[in-house]
């Protein structure tokens, strides 16, 4: 299953400016470790498809006791990704502008930068 995660807009890998593609390796790792950190077992939650046939989608991962991890806001607190504006609006979306507010106000990943991308 091609899943797109929905509300956020995260640096791809593809050739680019430097600082850009660290941060497109750094939020592939950051997903990578959450998978891992919830033995592959994730919960998909399909909110739309997108035009290239993906499934446009909510990811979470049960954490600790009974909380639930959402990918989309931990890349946005980590300052890996933006909210996106417009196109298919997520059940969280704010808590999405949320957990962007923490890295905005922290200056981490692209809000480090003086305009961010």
């Amino acid at each position: 299953m091609s899943v797109e995660l929905c509300g956020i807009d995260a640096p791809e890998l593809k050739q680019g400016e430097a600082p850009r593609q660290a941060l497109a390796h750094e939020a592939k790792q950051k997903l990578l470790k959450l998978i891992a950190a919830a033995d592959n077992q994730l919960m998909i939650v399909p909110v739309a498809k997108d035009s290239d046939g993906r499934t446009v989608a909510e990811v979470m991962a049960h954490g600790q006791g009974e909380a639930e991890i959402s990918f989309q806001e931990e890349l946005l607190k980590s300052g890996l990704a933006k909210t996106r504006l417009g196109g298919v609006e997520c059940p969280n979306q704010i808590a999405f502008e949320q957990a962007q507010k923490i890295a905005i106000a922290s200056k981490t990943g692209v809000w480090s930068q003086d305009k961010p991308n």
